[in-house]
């Protein structure tokens, strides 16, 4: 008899626990999807990007280059200093594409220690951003994210 009371006890727990959780579930808030809207909006982000770790415009050279007939992909160049911290750039990148559901995988290039991040949407690169280390921008000063 022991065995059955248990057998109904732990029965009960687990639909109690079962309609606990279905309350809960219907009571939290929906998640917004977020998405990229277009090239525009995908370009958007990455300058904020930019901008937050200012960068300055005559560091930044952008263009297309054709994949195939009627496809093209926008390139990024930017020249940094030695002391700017690529690592943390891209860290921040992919923060802030990664709720849109883009990937930025990156690339090092040894011994330049340039760095290539490409960011992925809809399963294709969408675009390219190379960070590139300029010698001669050490003795300006170029904020944006130190070694470290």
């Amino acid at each position: 008899m022991k065995i059955s009371n248990g057998k109904k006890i732990i029965t009960a727990l687990l639909a109690l626990s079962c309609v606990i959780s279905g309350i809960i579930l219907a009571s939290a808030p929906e998640k917004k999807a977020l998405y990229i809207e277009s090239p525009s909006h995908l370009d958007s982000l990455i300058n904020d990007q930019i901008f937050q770790t200012q960068i300055r415009s005559p560091q930044i050279y952008a263009y297309q280059v054709k994949v195939d007939s009627g496809l093209y992909r926008k390139v990024y160049e930017i020249d940094v200093p030695s002391r700017f911290s690529k690592t943390l750039f891209h860290i921040n990148l992919h923060k802030q594409l990664h709720k849109y559901g883009a990937e930025t995988p990156a690339e090092m290039h040894f011994p330049e220690r340039d760095m290539d991040i490409y960011v992925y949407y809809h399963d294709s690169v969408q675009r390219i951003i190379r960070l590139m280390t300029d010698t001669d921008l050490d003795t300006t000063q170029t904020g944006g994210p130190s070694n470290g």
